[in-house]
């Protein structure tokens, strides 16, 4: 086995061990607000489906509050099939849905869910649960990160380009690294509001649609598929991003700084 297949092993097991111990440590906690241990049964509770005799629950979609990696076609928020986004640190990223439809207001969002894709109902003291457990997620600690928070010498690289000729700052920015607006990713696409980063790492598949199946892919579809005319039409000029050209050691340094975001 080449040490390229084994070091691609022991990445997914990383990945495997940190998404396991989110679930893990997805159960009530010795003093824990009321409301948000509400929430949280409420969360993995599949009574509030009532389109698939009550099998699915918020948690089938989001386990541990985290994704499950596929794609759902769920009507009337989507006409096609969008990819599960990850809850942790939702509370930083309104607007919410891939369209940023779904506004500012977590508990909204989940009135809409229950009532329009499981057809089910929930009462205030319900809602105001769910909404309280959805605000709680916080993003896990980052396993890619050295034991001290700090960057090894290579991400170190990665941020400088992710900073300057990567551009990825112009729409990944501030503390949670999302814009809150929205662009054109890919030609054909609707415009889809900016998603963060953080936890970037353990989200594969890519793009609304999962058509980029690793960080390679989209850092690949940005410096090497994009072109200037394209920029143009796509309004990704109007927010100064123009040419993005980086060498093979540059994408490389980069998406090494993408995984500990």
């Amino acid at each position: 086995m080449s040490m390229k297949h084994i070091m691609y092993k022991l990445m997914i097991g990383t990945v495997l061990v940190a998404s396991l111990c989110c679930v893990a440590c997805d159960k009530e906690k010795p003093g824990e607000d009321p409301q948000i241990a509400f929430g949280r049964q409420l969360f993995n509770d599949t009574k509030f489906d009532n389109i698939a005799g009550q099998t699915y629950s918020c948690a089938t979609c989001h386990p541990g509050g985290d994704m499950d990696h596929k794609k759902w076609l769920l009507p009337p928020l989507s006409t096609d099939s969008v990819a599960t986004p990850t809850l942790f640190g939702v509370s930083d990223t309104p607007p919410y849905l891939w369209f940023g439809e779904g506004g500012s207001d977590i508990k909204a969002v989940t009135r809409v869910v229950i009532d329009s894709v499981l057809h089910g109902s929930a009462t205030e003291e319900e809602l105001d649960a769910l909404a309280a457990y959805q605000l709680s997620l916080i993003v896990p600690a980052n396993p890619w990160r050295n034991s001290d928070g700090s960057l090894t010498m290579q991400q170190q690289k990665g941020k400088a380009v992710f900073e300057g000729q990567g551009k990825c700052g112009v729409c990944h920015s501030g503390e949670a690294l999302t814009g809150k607006f929205k662009i054109q990713i890919k030609k054909l696409n609707p415009q889809v509001d900016v998603p963060s980063l953080r936890w970037v790492f353990a989200t594969a598949p890519y793009f609304r649609d999962h058509s980029a199946a690793t960080l390679w892919k989209v850092v690949s579809h940005y410096a090497d598929s994009v072109q200037t005319g394209q920029m143009t039409t796509w309004g990704w000029n109007t927010l100064g991003i123009y040419d993005i050209s980086l060498t093979e050691q540059e994408k490389t340094d980069l998406i090494e700084y993408l995984k500990t975001l």
